[in-house]
């Protein structure tokens, strides 16, 4: 045999190889030399399971990897003198499919193995190993502990590997300390002393061991596995070898993408990892499978037969869009405007030829049937007001191109069956996108459900809520009602709390449900719910800021979009069609007003951009947060008026400053942000209208709809009529009519309402407040917060 110097080198290095970190691997490998020097290393090999693993993962459509098959090789010789491993790296390191894998490869050598896999952190832990009734000495067993009953019972010869996938913290895993040293013994609460079959292993799959002690890691074996070992090429290479086997693409098509892949998407994705700012952080597999799922969502549009093979030409342009929304997807506006100069500047790519001075980029495109680049304006149907009727406020869509494109890309992914995501701020239309593409749904066929997380959300309300949408099909698969599907769109997925050992547990349910296709029962422990034809769609606001992220193995399971506000085109557009479509001649408006809405619409924006540069929230005005929804509002309580109201350009123009000072200068807390909003809006209207205009701004307008009394009986109606004022939007009278008013309307409160005596000064700045209030809740939708010192 070996020298013994020999089996000492060989031993040293196999054990400690597998837990370190790519840039440590030289370092020791130099370490090892030192100590034994002379001898030369000789790399053990398993030709038999090396013969296997090339089969196994022929089959499953993967590529054969080397450092990715060193690490299969890795973990198969620390399973040989370990019972408790742990397999660690990040998100899309090839974990779980380097278990599968070598499962498969080492059933194939003769020795049968499966495995039995759960996420600890989905449950709680009287859940997991089981509870005792104190007052009746009743036990419960947990899913663990039934799982771990179950190893005991397999037939002679079957190794069972107990997976235990999810995030390590100090309290589950202490648990385990007396099975993963040499008693091998689980001890329950209810005096239970349960050994380990001698088949079985325990196996962690956490992507990081921040929480775990000492104790802990030091009895387990560990293979570490790096984001680097798995790069974008094997991932791209897998996903078209399997297309090109389903005869999803040609040959030729499959190696034209690679050269594309190969010139380019390197380059492009290192500059936008140094230079560009990513809203949410994702790891470079996350963005190549992203483009890949676009990729098998585009193909099939250009309606092409079996084997022929689609042009030169049309691919790139494909392979161009695909890389502007897994890459660029991330980006804000400013940032993809770098993307596109750089790709037009470092790369011999076909991007769409834009006319100079029309302010779009690439982002502004898709690829049409032909491969030709199409502008998205295209595909925008317009909106029309109606001339004759009102519509709710609320319910306004006026397509744009940032919604269209949203839902066209949203479209790709989602109609086969994978999950998006979409980020952005407050105001971008997230859930009015998602909830406008599940409503042209064919209710027959594909239900949708709708749900909202928030920090109080734990992980049973979430697996009670899923359970309730499903009923039972076959054995354990369960699915939703009458073999239809079933879309769930889940808002603020990000809200749940994240506990001490910094998990989001809610969200490790959410990310088991979509890995596995299902979960434990709780009322059964250690049965399996399948479930089947679910979908996921979800929407967050940017992370940080005090905001959460979503654990990482959650975000590889989406595909992630970044909704941005919209243009200045787009803004000015929404808000024309709604302005000029009210403010119109039908309605009876004067001429002077419609002529001079369009300019209206545009000093709005800009007052409101204005003011949202430079009033930023601080803690002491932590409610300085001006969003697309307070331009909105701006206008909504434009379109209270009537043609009897407004009747000349002036009115108008007190009505404008009106709103403007009610939605935008209510928030402010002293004096000078106010004196600052009064000027800014003196000098837009200066910019955009002109000199003779400014002198038509009132001093301090307000608008009031209780001024008119309620008509008088004239004894012909039926006794339970109600006479109700009419609301009509006005301008105020002079204050102390208007406080007589008031007084009058206290007056009635104290006849009605018994045993209160109200008793209120009406002075100016009181009855200012009352003004505002009664405007926000005579508003749809009108929520008001008041803010401000003790006694005020």
């Amino acid at each position: 045999g070996d020298s013994e110097n020999k089996i000492v080198m060989r031993v040293l290095k196999d054990m400690n190889l597998s837990k370190l970190v790519d840039e440590d691997e030289p370092l020791f490998l130099s370490l090892i030399d030192d100590l034994f020097p002379g001898i030369q290393q000789e790399k053990g090999s398993y030709p038999d399971l090396e013969a296997a693993i090339a089969k196994r993962v022929d089959e499953a459509g993967l590529i054969n990897h080397p450092p990715w098959v060193l690490k299969l090789i890795q973990l198969f010789e620390t399973q040989r003198v370990r019972h408790g491993m742990m397999v660690l790296g990040p998100a899309g390191a090839g974990k779980t499919c380097n278990i599968h894998m070598l499962m498969k490869a080492m059933t194939d050598c003769g020795s049968p193995h499966r495995e039995m896999r759960m996420n600890p952190k989905a449950i709680t832990a009287p859940q997991m190993f089981g509870r005792l009734d104190v007052a009746t000495n009743d036990w419960t067993d947990g899913i663990f502990s039934t799982l771990w009953r179950r190893t005991l019972k397999v037939k002679k010869g079957e190794h069972i590997w107990l997976l235990l996938d999810g995030p390590v913290d100090t309290l589950w895993i202490e648990n385990l300390n007396s099975v993963l040293d040499d008693n091998k013994t689980l001890t329950l609460a209810n005096g239970d002393r349960i050994p380990m079959a001698p088949d079985c292993k325990i196996i962690f799959e956490p992507d990081n061991v921040d929480n775990a002690s000492p104790a802990t890691v030091s009895r387990n074996g560990m293979v570490f596995m790096s984001s680097s070992a798995l790069d974008w090429r094997p991932i791209l290479q897998g996903w078209l070898l399997q297309k090109s086997r389903e005869k999803f693409i040609t040959h030729m098509e499959s190696d034209t993408l690679v050269g594309f892949y190969d010139a380019t998407y390197q380059d492009i994705y290192n500059y936008s990892k140094v230079s560009l700012i990513s809203k949410m952080t994702l790891l470079e597999c996350n963005f190549i499978v992203q483009s890949c799922q676009l990729l098998e969502g585009l193909i099939p549009l250009s309606g092409k037969e079996e084997n022929q093979s689609l042009e030169r030409k049309y691919l790139e342009h494909l392979y161009i869009f695909v890389v502007m929304w897994s890459i660029g997807a991330l980006l804000e506006l400013d940032d993809r405007a770098k993307l596109e100069t750089f790709m037009r500047e470092n790369t011999d790519l076909d991007l769409p030829k834009i006319k100079p001075g029309s302010g779009d980029t690439i982002f502004e495109y898709f690829v049409d049937k032909g491969g030709e680049w199409t502008h998205w304006s295209n595909r925008v149907e317009e909106y029309v007001y109606p001339k004759d009727s009102i519509p709710p406020y609320a319910s306004i869509l006026v397509p744009n191109v940032d919604n269209v494109r949203t839902d066209f890309i949203m479209d790709t992914i989602a109609k086969q069956g994978k999950a998006v995501l979409l980020i952005g701020e407050q105001g971008t239309a997230k859930t009015v996108i998602i909830k406008g593409y599940m409503n042209k749904y064919n209710i027959e066929e594909h239900l949708s459900k709708a749900l909202n997380f928030s920090s109080a959300t734990e992980p049973g309300h979430f697996q009670r809520a899923i359970e309730s949408y499903i009923d039972k099909r076959v054995g354990s698969t369960y699915g939703p009602p009458a073999g239809k599907k079933m879309t769930v769109f889940v808002d603020d997925i990000n809200m749940p709390v994240i506990n001490e050992w910094g998990d989001q547990i809610t969200n490790e349910i959410v990310r088991q449900l979509m890995a596995m296709k299902g979960f434990y029962s709780l009322e059964k422990p250690g049965d399996f719910t399948n479930i089947v034809d679910i979908q996921f769609l979800a929407a967050t606001i940017h992370p940080g800021g005090g905001r959460n992220d979503i654990p990482p193995r959650l975000k590889r399971q989406f595909v992630v979009l970044n909704c941005t506000l919209p243009s200045n085109a787009s803004i000015d557009k929404v808000f024309s069609v709604i302005g000029c479509g009210y403010f119109c001649a039908e309605r009876g408006f004067g001429g002077d007003i419609v002529s001079r809405v369009l300019d209206i619409v545009k000093a709005t924006r800009k007052l409101w951009q204005a003011t949202k540069v430079k009033m930023l929230p601080t803690p002491a005005k932590f409610h300085y947060v001006f969003n697309l929804r307070d331009l909105s509002r701006i206008w909504e309580g434009m379109l209270h008026v009537d043609k009897e109201t407004v009747t000349s350009f002036e009115l108008f123009l007190s009505l404008w400053k009106h709103e403007c000072i009610r939605v935008i200068a209510d928030r402010f807390t002293n004096a000078p942000d106010k004196e600052w909003f009064d000027k800014a809006i003196t000098r837009t209207i200066l910019e955009d209208l002109g000199e003779d205009i400014v002198k038509l701004i009132p001093e301090e307008p307000y608008f009031v709809d209780f001024l008119r009394d309620p008509p008088e009986a004239t004894g012909d109606e039926p006794d339970d009529v109600e006479l109700e004022a009419p609301k009509i939007y006005e301008p105020i009278p002079p204050m102390p009519e208007l406080e007589e008013r008031m007084i009058m309307f206290m007056q009635q409160f104290n006849e009605t309402v018994r045993g209160s005596g109200m008793d209120l000064v009406f002075f100016k700045d009181a009855m200012v407040h009352l003004m505002k209030i009664s405007r926000i809740i005579r508003t749809d939708r009108g929520n008001a917060l008041l803010v401000g010192v003790g006694g005020s």
